[in-house]
């Protein structure tokens, strides 16, 4: 069905008097402004279908012998049961596309309640981590992702390195970062990040939780704190102390060792266990404070 159709002639409840006010009140603008924006964009049609229930209003008939759909269109011709923000982006959008639809008929308002029920609450959505992992087949992926992405394939594959074996690349997995989390956790780091390419990142990262793990074990710390996602992320975000503190000693050479003699000081003070939680900024607040309290002139 045409979009420019298909947005005329649906509502979002039966508990509204005015289709457009329906949608602007039950659905989140921000979102269907997003669709708007991609069909404006011309990146082609959302393959999935609208799931509509035809009114009486609607008069909807079909012919056989031609295969053809007919209908008034009318502003409550179809009630929508599935695919509300796509509708509601399509009205703000200002190109028209053909969408695929599915129309239910006949049914009353306990049928059509149900469907909504049934259908809203029994799909389930695609996991963060499988969409990212393909965003590179699709070329969906920024500047930023790649850069991300190219950097986790790096260390997932290097073996001996302080990540291998502990990444999950498409899925959440216990004991292991998924590709969200890593992402999330570069993200707040990204700033200082930006001028190098991803060999850069990779080296200069791997050294750093390398030297990680190794001050952890030392201390007679559990090494698998690292893959405790909080952990990882108050880790990650730690970086920026330490390569300014590195620097200022030895240049901006990034090797396992002078990260080493940086962080051991800390290390052999602080309570290992206290790298756990349920809070990020907790966690790289005792860091802080114990690296900054250990200076002495």
């Amino acid at each position: 069905m045409p979009s420019d159709i298909l947005a005329s002639c649906s509502f979002v409840t039966t508990r509204d008097a005015d289709p457009r006010a329906g949608f602007q009140r039950l659905l989140d603008k921000n979102r269907a402004e997003e669709i708007a924006r991609y069909v404006d964009a011309g990146h082609g049609t959302i393959p999935t279908s609208v799931i509509l229930s035809a009114q009486e209003s609607s008069q909807i008939e079909y012919n056989s012998r031609s295969k053809t759909l007919s209908f008034d269109v009318q502003s409550k011709s179809f009630l929508i049961l599935d695919g509300q923000h796509r509708v509601y982006g399509f009205m703000l959008a200002k190109r028209d596309i053909r969408v695929p639809v599915i129309i239910y008929e006949g049914q009353s308002r306990r049928d059509e309640s149900r469907l909504f029920i049934d259908i809203n609450s029994k799909q389930r959505g695609v996991s963060s981590e499988l969409l990212l992992d393909i965003k590179q087949q699709a070329e969906y992926e920024n500047t930023e992702e790649q850069l991300f992405r190219e950097v986790f394939d790096r260390m997932n594959l290097d073996v001996g390195g302080p990540l291998f074996s502990k990444l999950s690349p498409s899925k959440k997995s216990k004991n292991k970062i998924s590709r969200v989390t890593f992402n999330a956790a570069l993200k707040n780091i990204y700033p200082i990040l930006s001028s190098r390419n991803s060999d850069d990142i990779f080296e200069i990262l791997s050294n750093y939780l390398t030297a990680i793990r190794d001050v952890i074990i030392r201390n007679n710390g559990d090494e698998d704190i690292l893959v405790r996602n909080i952990t990882f992320r108050a880790i990650v975000s730690f970086f920026k102390p330490t390569a300014s503190k590195l620097k200022d000693r030895f240049g901006p050479d990034y090797t396992v060792d002078n990260f080493d003699t940086v962080l051991s000081p800390l290390f052999e003070k602080i309570q290992i266990s206290r790298l756990t939680g349920t809070s990020q900024s907790k966690i790289l607040e005792y860091m802080e404070k114990n690296f900054i309290s250990e200076f002495q002139l």
